[in-house]
């Protein structure tokens, strides 16, 4: 008599999770770099999308582990604290003279960290690697797209389009979590694949800082995969550090810059306009201005025009030391977790804040929608990648449970 292998009984509920959560997530690993060549607000609308499937998934799924996850997240310590900034950062409209734009910048950033939160707490306690595999794909599509448009334009004697610009600049933070996924899976020359056409994008953008930002990136990948403990302390403490320090930078870097030959170039104006706001208002660095007032400021003359756009001078100026402190512990906090996470993650996750903060050091994209929206799903790409590394070897039975009638083979036979 013959028996019938039991059948699992289909369950579409879950099956329709699994599919939601396939394309939240190919949203934002596999759609959203690729857009980002094409389209100036494709990270603004595929994110929020992304997130939003990937909660309805979760809510499907296990609502009780989406709001358990989701309540601990919030009442984490560095979940309070983030919730600090966004909360300080709205709370200054009260004084920002530009209350109609602060406005928006603030919906922004609140949007961006909700979505950080709700897309964290959704994500599987597993993700599956043919999901995660979207990440490496999406990136090494666009970055490969993105190189075919360069050599056009090149060919045609054209600069290249501002918009592709842009979509380099996210193909570049969000190859970090893709090259860390490809290692982690051992997949080396595919990782070297994705190095080279990264390396090739960068050098395209090394007039606006973004070639240097993949080098302090890049530094640090290496830091960490050689010691993983002492380098991301050290980077988290620089980073956190540079933050809370920012008013002294120009006292102490306008001395140097004053002696090489060109020290009186751009650069030396905006440190000189930096010393002087902390001299002229030193109690406006406990509240700051509010929200939007070193844009809106450079463009009614309240602010010169060579003054500082990096995100150093623009959270002391609109946020004051509150804020300050606030954002140095979130980067403390963020760039420690990211050091204790599995395998090569730990060494992405540190370069891709590395990255991250080197660009906005420079005054590249310092908090506007679409490059809050990219750092979002890097961020969930990390998270779902971190939870893709489980054991995938069989453990070995121990002896109790071998079946009856085996012994152990004798010294010298082949097992």
């Amino acid at each position: 008599m013959s028996h019938r292998r039991a059948q699992t009984p289909l369950d579409p509920a879950a099956d329709a999770a699994l599919l939601l959560r396939r394309i939240g997530f190919g949203t934002l690993a596999l759609v959203l770099p690729i857009a980002s060549l094409v389209s100036r607000r494709a990270a603004v609308v595929l994110a929020p999308i992304g997130v939003v499937l990937l909660v309805i998934a979760a809510l499907i799924e296990d609502p009780r582990g989406f709001g358990a996850t989701l309540k601990r997240s919030l009442l984490s310590l560095p979940g309070m604290i983030l919730i600090g900034l966004a909360g300080w950062a709205a709370l200054s409209l009260v004084w920002s003279p530009f209350t109609a734009s602060a406005t928006e910048k603030a919906g922004n950033l609140v949007l961006a960290v909700v979505l950080g939160f709700c897309g964290n707490a959704a994500l599987p306690e597993r993700m599956r690697a043919s999901n995660l595999n979207l990440a490496a794909l999406g990136t090494g599509i666009a970055g490969a797209f993105a190189l075919a448009l360069i050599v056009i334009a090149a060919l045609r004697h054209a600069d290249t389009d501002a918009g592709v610009e842009r979509g380099i600049s996210v193909i570049l933070i969000m190859a970090w979590p893709a090259l860390a996924w490809l290692l982690s899976r051992e997949r080396g020359l595919s990782a070297v694949g994705l190095a080279l056409v990264v390396g090739l994008l960068a050098l395209t953008r090394f007039e606006d800082g973004e070639a240097v930002a993949m080098i302090c990136g890049a530094v640090a990948f290496g830091a960490v995969s050689a010691d993983r403990e002492t380098a991301s302390s050290i980077i988290a403490a620089i980073i956190a550090g540079l933050m809370l320090i920012a008013p002294l930078l120009p006292f102490l870097a306008m001395p140097i810059i004053s002696s090489f030959p060109q020290g009186s170039g751009d650069f030396a104006q905006s440190l000189a306009i930096w010393a002087d706001v902390v001299s002229r208002e030193p109690f406006r660095l406990v509240t700051g201005h509010g929200l939007d007032t070193v844009l809106r400021g450079r463009m009614i003359g309240a602010l010169p025009q060579p003054a500082p756009t990096t995100l150093l001078f623009e959270t002391w100026y609109e946020l004051g030391v509150v804020g300050a402190a606030a954002a140095s512990s979130c980067l403390y906090f963020a760039i420690r977790a990211a050091g204790r996470m599995p395998g090569a993650l730990a060494a992405g996750g540190v370069a891709a804040f590395t990255t991250a903060f080197a660009l906005s050091a420079l005054g590249f994209a310092t908090l506007q929608p679409w490059w809050l929206m990219t750092l979002t799903a890097v961020v969930l790409m990390f998270g779902a990648i971190a939870r893709g590394q489980y054991r995938t070897d069989r453990p070995v039975a121990p002896l109790p449970l071998k079946p009856a009638g085996t012994s152990r083979p004798k010294a010298g036979t082949n097992a």
